[in-house]
């Protein structure tokens, strides 16, 4: 699933655990969105904490993100109304230069649906803004697609809907679900956030991006707030940091390369997932 010669960004099904109502999750989720929009990430993938979750899940989660992710002018007709948007009116503006709309000469025009269902023989149920029903679209045999996907539409005719995928929108992220092992599968260096890691320093920064540039891209993951990745894992901190000294890997082991601490002098007890991305993000796409 790894985006190759880019940047995935992992984050748990439990991210906003510690939210005390829907309007600070969405602000909360609006920080994530934020930092993957800052950084340039191809992917965000929201992946299953079912223990930690606590009011909202990953649906939730993974709506309010991809509301977040959607052109402004698109959000109504992809997303509809749903009572995990209640609040997206607190998200901050991604200021994403989103392409939709026609060509000057007035030929063909593009927009963007929401993919909301993988179907046989190639084909995907899509919500537009060419219908008041999902159509259904086929998909070019070079391309895949995962529900919550959003593609490039080429537009030829409204009355009747004459339509075809082209492709994915090639500026802003795409938001789906699934397992950390699967996020994490394929090239590119699969970085652990925890501060149990190995300690991030100047000469170890040059290393990791040189590394980036050779594996093609970065997936980094994140923990929730009071659970990190370690508890997800089933780990001890003493596990963590005793496998990082040894210089081993840590086990289980869902395809990370390494675990970093990419705050070593943190001064709070606790760092906030939004300021983790923040501060991890900010470090690891300097450039050479």
């Amino acid at each position: 699933m790894r985006t190759e010669d880019g940047l995935t960004i992992c984050v748990p099904s439990s991210v906003v655990r510690e939210a005390e109502d829907d309007r600070e999750a969405t602000r909360k989720l609006g920080y994530v969105a934020r930092a993957a929009a800052v950084f340039r990430a191809d992917r965000l993938v929201v992946f299953p904490d079912g223990e930690g979750e606590r009011d909202r899940g990953g649906e939730y989660v993974r709506a309010v993100l991809g509301y977040a992710a959607t052109p402004p002018e698109l959000r109504k007709d992809l997303w509809g109304e749903r009572e995990e948007l209640r609040y997206v009116g607190v998200l901050p503006p991604l200021r994403v230069p989103w392409r939709t709309g026609s060509p000057p000469n007035g030929g063909e025009s593009t927009t963007q649906g929401l993919v909301t269902e993988v179907g046989p023989e190639g084909r995907v149920r899509v919500n537009s803004p060419l219908g008041e029903h999902p159509i259904s679209l086929l998909v070019p045999s070079e391309m895949e697609v995962e529900r919550g996907e959003r593609v490039t539409i080429r537009v030829s005719s409204r009355e009747p809907v004459r339509a075809r995928i082209t492709g994915k929108p090639e500026v802003g992220f795409q938001v789906v679900g699934a397992d950390l092992s699967e996020a994490l599968a394929g090239d590119g260096l699969a970085v652990a956030t925890s501060r149990h890691g190995e300690e991030l320093s100047v000469s170890r920064l040059g290393e990791l991006v040189a590394d980036a540039r050779e594996a093609d891209g970065y997936t980094v993951a994140f923990g929730a707030p009071e659970r990190g990745l370690p508890e997800m894992l089933g780990l001890s901190p003493e596990d963590v940091r005793a496998a990082v000294a040894d210089g081993r890997r840590v086990e289980p082991d869902p395809g990370f390369d390494l675990w970093l601490n990419t705050i070593p002098a943190q001064g709070s007890g606790v760092v906030r997932t939004e300021e983790a991305l923040f501060a991890t993000l900010g470090s690891l796409t300097l450039t050479e």
